[in-house]
């Protein structure tokens, strides 16, 4: 009887014990993050109760109720929204201007327009529940397991272009929710969805995914890029079927408008071509290197989709600091069979390069950027001896640690 006791308590303390808690090399990360989690949703309460309005999630609610009000058609017209806007009693850098107007497709006016009943803060508030749940799904579907689901999706939320993002009221999260969700039902073969879901994400902001339908193509799965293709053109033909000629004539005018504007398209570091042809010239360059690093990672579509998100936001010529929560995504799905301690140095270096725009330095991330895809695309071909494996890091740990692709629980 004492034999079977002992024998209990050490199965109890072996197995049972690391599956209540997380391991500690898992546990000090997830404390800290949920700490800068604290203080930005705190941050971003104080910032609603004193400046509601002062943010992007304006703008749209503006778009849907022109719609709503007025018809859809003059959903994009400036002078429309300008009188609207005052009613915010807003101006300078608030008003409407070629840098700060409705340009997104008209579903995620649609999507606003929802929530225009409420009060504006309580839609914003809404708003903002939405994409952070979406977010956690997203991250639960990727990751599954409960510690390393925490940390990511801890982790995740306390980056500057997450907390950005969240207080632009940005669709950012919802937009690489519904990516994840793609490739999520892609490896249950369901490349219908996939395709449909991708769509759905074009349809919110389609330069964040312009490369991705090329991806899965290169990677061996044409139905979801076919897919894609007939989501795209269905929303298509249903928007311009809202927006009728006028609709259409004022989305191209005000594109042309705000294109006008320098501060509109990238700044390139170097132009040795002059402004414009230097930064197509570039520009290009990254996504032609991108899709060629997809090909090189085409046996693995967590990387190569890594590789495409990281190559649209370098190849993109309108590019924001909260548009930088693609790369975050773009880790999520790196870290696929084995991490390497030098994918570990370059996330930290990563994480560093994607805090510093919040105090005005933005070189080191545009640095970075080009620097990881490279990285990526060669990554696969780095002798097998100069890659530390988790799995390897792993056992020489005294703790369980949760793998980073551990299946769906």
């Amino acid at each position: 009887m004492s034999l079977s006791v002992r024998r209990f308590n050490v199965l109890w303390s072996s197995s049972a014990t690391p599956q209540r808690q997380p391991p500690l090399q898992l546990a000090i990360p997830i404390v800290v993050a949920a700490w800068a989690v604290v203080f930005e949703a705190w941050r971003f309460v104080t910032m609603v109760q004193s400046q509601p309005a002062n943010n992007d999630y304006r703008v749209f609610y503006l778009a849907a109720k022109t719609g709503i009000t007025w018809g859809w058609p003059r959903m994009y017209d400036p002078a429309t929204l300008a009188a609207l806007n005052q009613s915010f009693g807003m101006s300078g850098s608030s008003s409407i201007s070629p840098v700060y107007t409705y340009l997104n497709p008209p579903l995620l006016a649609w999507l606003i327009g929802i929530l225009t009943p409420l009060p504006f803060t309580a839609g914003l508030y809404l708003w903002t529940a939405l994409n952070i749940v979406a977010i956690a799904a997203a991250c639960r579907l990727m990751f599954g397991r409960t510690s390393t689901w925490a940390l990511a999706l801890l982790g995740s939320l306390a980056v500057w272009p997450t907390a950005f993002a969240i207080e632009r009221g940005q669709p950012e999260l919802l937009l690489y929710a519904l990516v994840v969700a793609s490739w999520w039902c892609v490896q249950r073969g369901q490349q219908r969805w996939a395709g449909v879901l991708l769509g759905l994400a074009g349809c919110l902001k389609p330069q964040a995914v312009v490369l991705l339908p090329a991806v899965y193509l290169i990677c061996g799965f044409p139905r979801t890029m076919l897919w894609w293709f007939a989501t795209t053109a269905f929303a298509g033909a249903i928007f311009a079927a809202v927006l009728g000629p006028t609709g259409i004539g004022t989305y191209l005018g005000v594109s042309v408008w705000s294109a006008s504007d320098p501060n509109f398209t990238a700044a390139q570091l170097i132009s040795p071509f002059g402004t414009r042809f230097s930064l197509l010239f570039g520009q290009g360059l990254f996504a032609a290197i991108a899709l060629l690093g997809v090909w090189m990672n085409r046996r693995s579509l967590r990387v190569a989709l890594a590789i495409g998100i990281i190559g649209t936001l370098t190849s993109g010529v309108h590019v924001h600091e909260y548009d930088y929560v693609g790369l975050i995504v773009a880790v999520w799905f790196a870290t696929d069979s084995s991490v390497s301690a030098l994918d570990l140095a370059w996330i930290g270096a990563g994480i560093v390069c994607a805090q510093l725009p919040a105090i005005g330095i933005r070189t080191a991330i545009l640095i970075w950027q080009p620097m990881w895809l490279g990285y990526l695309a060669v990554r696969a071909k780095l002798p097998l001896s100069s890659r530390v494996r988790w799995a390897e890091i792993r056992s020489l740990m005294p703790w369980r640690i949760a793998s980073v692709n551990s299946p769906v629980a």
